[in-house]
């Protein structure tokens, strides 16, 4: 069975986030430095590039750093430009290659923090260790340096190294940080032992909050939750940092204790003081679990957030998403769009604002803000392939595979995940124009590119059962989609109904009685059910499974199959 504008906006609710409008902010930046030094004369050079990159012609905008470099190759912003934009391309070999060249030209503390992150996510860490020991000698009463080279240690199973730096700094100068830093390397190493030996050192003499926090979650591993409270309550106590109560909150979330978990969460997220990003962090953490508050805390809490920290868009997304969660699709498209109207180029607001539209029903809405959106974003292959589904929920499948064939065109740097996506939506797309070979094409790639795209599966599965071809590969593809959505009714149609062109009709009957169990609304199903029956020369029960279908169709004024399930009834059995 195929529901395919249902499905894929369905799939789309929850996917994808910023990457484009990390790229265009990076030559932005670079270019509200350059005019105020009005003596670099490569500022307009750089916004050409800035140009190309919200086009989307990201090759053409690293060849015109390139032509920059060899004009300018004594300015270090440049190759760090270019490091910025291979390193979100995903190109590290690259991109430490120019952030190395950004680094030399300027021996710049700057440079060297954007090296040592490309090293890290790298996991080139022995490379991290000898930048740092090189800044070291540049600048050797640097704590921070210190710090770092603890942590790199330590995370390059140097621990004796780790060991060794430790004793000597804290021989020299000692100090509370140090302490902590040395704590969490063994926190990392699984040694709580070392780590509660320092801490515990310090426990009611420091006034750094971390400490309280870090033995609060060494007693909770030991599985000491009433330690665990009383040591952050010390902390509140001692340091009056409402970033405790998040700890205490984990605590709770830990003992099961839902109650005293969210009057904890209430204090830390109504604190202006505490880090956005430490509360964004955990309330994501809640929304990935089983439902462990009501939807309506999670809601005052996003509120919160929000209210809080008014300027970072993140919690406005969240507030958003919570609302769409909880049936508010109007008032959460309301924040998305007060999102773009604060950054035209979020491309994941756009996107939001998109799917809110489609799920309110108004396809007109979503052409609408999708062209919006590519307006301030040309050519962007995310907000091509959204906007083609509000084409495809008005039936309008030329522009829809229009949408779709140019968002390909542009999705040559784009992950995968997405390249699939428009390919099984041209799949679908190319099915509905009759355009068979094309739609087998388009799925074998979709499938090829992510074989965990569920969508692509199932329909190419079903489309190939319609038309009696390939059988064995329909039921591969179809048993996937179980597979991975083993709960949509759906998918178990699709399965029963390759089956049916199999001459499988006893399994056939199986899989289509489970997937009514699900859903006993669908007259697709409930005819597939009655024909299934009907091949079983169950005449008597099939009749009723159609006139149930066809009683769904006169209710929802649907003309789909009304006149194929009358003539079943008519003549009482199955018809092609």
């Amino acid at each position: 069975m195929n529901f395919y504008y249902f499905m894929m906006n369905k799939q789309l609710i929850y996917s994808f986030r910023k990457y484009l409008m990390l790229l265009v902010c990076i030559c932005t930046t670079l270019i509200v430095q350059a005019q105020t030094e009005s003596e670099v004369a490569y500022r307009e050079e750089l916004k050409a590039v800035e140009a190309k990159l919200r086009e989307g012609r990201f090759q053409e905008g690293l060849q015109l750093l390139d032509d920059i470099t060899a004009k300018y190759p004594e300015v270090a912003d440049i190759y760090y430009a270019k490091s910025l934009i291979l390193g979100q391309r995903g190109n590290y070999d690259e991109a430490v290659q120019n952030a190395a060249l950004a680094y030399d030209k300027s021996k710049h503390m700057f440079y060297a923090n954007h090296l040592l992150e490309l090293y890290k996510s790298k996991k080139d860490l022995a490379k991290g260790i000898e930048l740092l020991q090189d800044l070291k000698v540049k600048y050797p009463e640097h704590e921070g340096l210190n710090r770092e080279l603890l942590i790199l240690y330590a995370e390059n199973k140097q621990l004796d190294q780790a060991q060794k730096l430790y004793g000597k700094l804290t021989s020299a100068n000692p100090s509370d940080t140090l302490h902590l830093v040395m704590s969490e390397v063994y926190i990392n190493s699984k040694d709580f032992t070392s780590a509660k030996k320092i801490l515990t050192k310090l426990d009611g003499k420091t006034m750094i909050p971390d400490v309280y926090g870090y033995l609060g979650y060494i007693h909770a591993n030991e599985n000491k939750p009433k330690e665990a409270l009383a040591v952050i309550e010390r902390g509140i106590k001692r340091t009056n940092d409402k970033s405790l109560y998040l700890d205490l909150a984990d605590t709770y979330k830990n003992m099961g204790k839902t109650e005293p978990m969210y009057t904890a969460l209430k204090i830390a997220f109504d604190a202006s003081e505490v880090v956005f990003w430490d509360k964004y962090k955990f309330i994501m953490g809640l929304m990935n679990e089983e439902q462990i508050l009501s939807d309506d805390k999670m809601q005052l809490l996003a509120n919160s957030l929000v209210a809080r920290h008014p300027d970072i868009l993140e919690g406005q997304i969240l507030k958003g998403e919570l609302l769409w969660k909880g049936g508010n699709a109007a008032e959460a498209r309301s924040v998305f769009l007060n999102v773009v109207s604060s950054n035209p180029r979020y491309i994941n607001a756009w996107r939001l604002v998109i799917n809110t539209d489609l799920g309110l029903g108004q396809a007109d809405e979503a052409i609408k803000h999708g062209l919006e959106g590519l307006k301030y974003n040309p050519n962007n292959p995310q907000l091509l392939y959204f906007t083609s589904l509000g084409f495809a929920g008005k039936q309008d499948y030329e522009s829809s595979k229009g949408m779709l064939e140019t968002a390909l065109n542009y999705s040559e740097n784009e992950n995968n995940y997405l390249r699939s996506l428009i390919y099984g939506s041209l799949g679908d797309l190319y099915h509905e124009l009759k355009m068979e070979n094309m739609s087998d094409a388009a799925y074998d790639e979709a499938i090829a590119l992510d074989s965990l795209n569920v969508s692509a599966l199932n329909n190419y599965a079903y489309y190939l059962a319609v038309r009696k071809k390939d059988l064995e590969k329909a039921a591969d593809f179809s048993k996937r989609s179980i597979e991975i959505e083993p709960n949509s009714a759906t998918y178990m149609d699709t399965y029963a109904w390759v089956l049916f062109q199999q001459g499988e009709y006893q399994e056939a009957l199986k899989w289509i009685e489970e997937a009514v169990k699900l859903n006993k609304t669908s007259a697709v199903l409930l005819e597939h059910y009655g024909d299934i029956l009907s091949k079983l020369n169950r005449e008597k029960d099939a009749l009723v499974q159609w006139q149930k279908a066809l009683d769904i169709e006169i209710k929802s004024e649907s003309k789909g199959s009304f006149a194929k399930i009358q003539q079943k009834i008519k003549e009482k059995k199955y018809v092609e």
